[in-house]
C-alpha cells in the first residue's frame, strides 16, 4: 500500500518538522533539492546540458537549490525564472540568491559547469524555446504543491513551451496537476519522471493528474515521513497487496462454503455479458454461480459455460418479464450470498422494475453494473432507491457515472476522485472504472496502480463484475471486495501486455486469485 497526502498534510508536516523538530525551512528545500538532483543525475546518466524552469515560490526555490547541485557535480544547468531574484522571499530568496551569487562568481566548479540563468519577461518565445529544445533535460520547478490555481503569465508560457522539451521532470508535482484532485488545467505539464518531497500526493496517483506524471519517485527532505505526517486522504493498491488481502480457503472447503452468487442479467442484444460475469465468478473461485438470465439464452449459455446453474427467466419482447421475475428468482436468492445485477440486462421496462424490486427486497451485497447502473440513477431520481449504502457496489464507467450524476461525461473524466465520492455518498461503495481506477464508500478512498489499456475491450467489465461479485458472495466487506476485484482483474490483464487484440473471455481464462 502507498498512501498519498493531501497539500494541507504536506504544508502542516513543513509547519511540525520547523517548529518540533527545530529543522529551518530552507534545509528542508535544501534537502529537496539536492535529493532531485541527485535523482536527475543517478537516472539520466549522460544529461549533460540541463534546462530548470524556476516559479515564483517554494518550488522555484528547490530548483534553483537543484541547479546549484547539478552545477556543482559538473553538469551544466541553464536556469530561467519568472520573477526577478529579488523578487523572491524567504527560503526561496536564499536559494536564489546564492544561485546567483555563485554563478557570478569565480569558483572553479561554476567557471567549468557554465551555469546560466535568464529570466523568462525578457525573452521571446523563440528565444526560449532556442533553449527548451536542445537541452538533454527539462526541469519544472514552476508551481509544486503550494498551487492548484490555473497557471497563468509567465509560467503558463513555460509550461506550454515544455511541450518543445526533450524530456520533462516535475518537481514535487507537474504544473498545472491539483495536487488534491487529480485535475489538470488546460495548460498542464507532461512529466515522464515526477520527484515529489517527503510524500506522495493525492494528485499523482488519481487521473488526469497521474497520466501527466509519469514515473513518481519520493525524494527525502531530512525527516522521516510518519513523524509529521498522520491521517492520509488516499491510499493506493498495486499487486504486490493481493497475497495480503485474499483469503486463505480451508483444507476442508467444498463449493458450498466457498461462496454463492446470483447473477441477473441478458437480453436478446447483449447475450454474452452474463455468461462473461459468470465465468470471472467461477474463475475468482465463487463456490456456486447460479446465472438468470432470459429463458431464450439459456440453451446457448449453458453450452459455453456448463459450470454454472440456469435459472431461466420468461421473457418479453426480448427482455426479462417483470411479471413474472419475482416468481422464477425468489427461491433461489436465498441460496446465495451476493448478487450482481445488470451485465446485458438491457433497457427494456422489465429490466428496470426487475432491478429495482432487487434493490428493494434483497438485504444482502448487491453489486449493480452496465444498464442497471441507468435504472438505478431513475430509481433514485423518483424517489424510491433503498439500498443500505455499506451493502451495495457500483462499478461504472465515466459515461455511466456522468448519467448517474446528471453530469457531462468530460466533466467526470476531469474531475474522477470527486465524482467517485459524489457518487458513494448517493450510491454506496463506488469503483469508478479508468487508468488508476478509484474506490470509495463516501470516507475512505482507494486507487489501483495496477491496469493498462488491455483491458479496454469489450465484455471487461462484465468480467470484472463476477470477480467482485465472487469476492462479495466469500463474504469479503464491499470496499476490500471491490479492491481485491480490480486488482485481479489487472493482474490477468497483465497476460496479455502489449496486446492491442484481446477477447474479454480470455481475459477471464487468465484469473488466478492470490498469485
Amino acid at each position: 500500500m502507498i498512501k498519498y497526502y493531501k497539500s494541507s498534510d504536506i504544508r502542516e508536516a513543513d509547519r511540525i518538522a520547523t517548529e518540533q523538530f527545530g529543522i529551518p525551512g530552507f534545509a528542508l528545500m535544501e534537502n529537496a533539492g539536492r535529493g532531485a538532483a541527485e535523482a536527475l543525475m543517478e537516472r539520466y546518466l549522460e544529461a549533460h546540458n540541463i534546462l530548470i524552469l524556476c516559479g515564483p515560490g517554494n518550488n522555484g526555490g528547490d530548483g534553483f537549490v537543484a541547479a546549484r547541485r547539478l552545477a556543482l557535480a559538473g553538469r551544466a544547468p541553464t536556469v530561467v525564472a519568472t520573477i526577478n531574484v529579488g523578487e523572491y522571499k524567504n527560503d526561496a530568496a536564499i536559494a536564489a540568491n546564492t544561485f546567483v551569487s555563485m554563478t557570478a562568481s569565480s569558483a572553479a566548479a561554476f567557471l567549468k559547469s557554465k551555469a546560466r540563468i535568464y529570466y523568462s519577461a525578457n525573452l521571446t518565445d523563440d528565444e526560449l524555446s532556442d533553449l527548451v529544445r536542445p537541452s538533454d533535460l527539462t526541469v519544472d520547478a514552476l508551481l509544486g504543491t503550494g498551487s492548484s490555481g490555473v497557471p497563468r503569465g509567465e509560467v503558463k508560457r513555460l509550461v506550454e513551451l515544455c511541450g518543445e522539451a526533450q524530456r520533462v521532470i516535475s518537481l514535487d508535482i507537474p504544473s498545472g496537476i491539483n495536487p488534491d484532485t487529480g485535475e489538470a488545467a488546460e495548460t498542464a505539464v507532461n512529466a515522464e519522471l515526477t520527484l515529489t518531497f517527503l510524500a506522495p500526493k493525492t494528485g499523482l496517483a488519481v487521473s488526469p493528474g497521474s497520466l501527466n506524471s509519469g514515473e513518481v519517485r519520493v525524494c527525502d527532505i531530512g525527516i522521516p515521513p510518519e513523524l509529521v505526517l498522520s491521517a492520509h486522504e488516499l491510499t493506493g493498491y498495486d499487486k504486490s497487496d493481493i497475497p495480503f488481502m485474499t483469503p486463505g480457503i480451508p483444507k476442508d472447503a467444498h463449493k458450498g462454503t466457498r461462496g454463492a452468487l446470483m447473477i441477473v442479467g441478458g437480453c436478446n442484444f447483449y447475450r454474452g455479458a452474463p455468461v462473461l460475469a459468470a465465468m470471472g465468478a467461477l474463475k475468482a473461485g465463487c463456490g456456486l454461480v447460479y446465472l438468470a438470465i432470459p429463458d431464450f439464452m439459456v440453451s446457448g449459455a449453458s453450452a459455453l459455460l456448463p459450470e454454472a446453474i440456469f435459472i431461466p427467466l420468461e421473457s418479453k419482447n426480448g427482455s426479462i418479464d417483470y411479471e413474472s421475475f419475482e416468481r422464477s428468482a425468489s427461491p433461489w436468492l436465498a441460496k446465495c450470498g451476493a448478487l450482481v445485477c445488470g451485465p446485458g440486462i438491457g433497457l427494456a421496462e422489465g429490466a428496470r422494475k426487475a432491478t429495482e424490486w432487487l434493490c428493494r427486497a434483497w438485504g444482502k451485497p448487491l453489486l449493480l453494473d452496465a444498464d442497471a447502473l441507468r435504472h438505478t440513477a431513475d430509481i433514485r431520481r423518483n424517489g424510491s432507491f433503498c439500498r443500505i449504502p455499506n451493502s451495495t457496489v457500483i462499478t461504472p464507467h465515466e459515461g455511466e457515472a456522468a448519467y448517474m450524476l446528471g453530469k457531462d461525461a468530460v466533466k467526470i473524466s476531469r474531475e474522477r476522485l470527486t465524482s467517485c465520492v459524489e457518487l458513494a455518498n448517493e450510491f454506496g461503495v463506488t469503483l469508478l472504472k479508468g487508468f488508476h481506477t478509484l474506490i470509495c464508500n463516501g470516507e475512505e478512498k482507494r486507487v489501483i496502480l495496477e491496469g493498462g489499456p488491455q483491458l479496454a475491450v469489450p465484455g471487461s467489465g462484465d468480467v470484472l463484475s463476477g470477480i467482485i461479485g465472487a469476492f462479495l458472495a466469500a463474504g469479503m466487506p464491499p470496499m476490500d471486495a471491490a479492491t481485491l476485484g480490480a486488482l485481479t482483474h489487472a493482474q490477468a490483464g497483465d497476460k496479455y501486455e502489449g496486446v492491442s487484440g484481446l477477447l474479454a473471455r480470455e481475459l477471464a481464462g487468465k484469473i488466478i486469485v492470490g498469485s
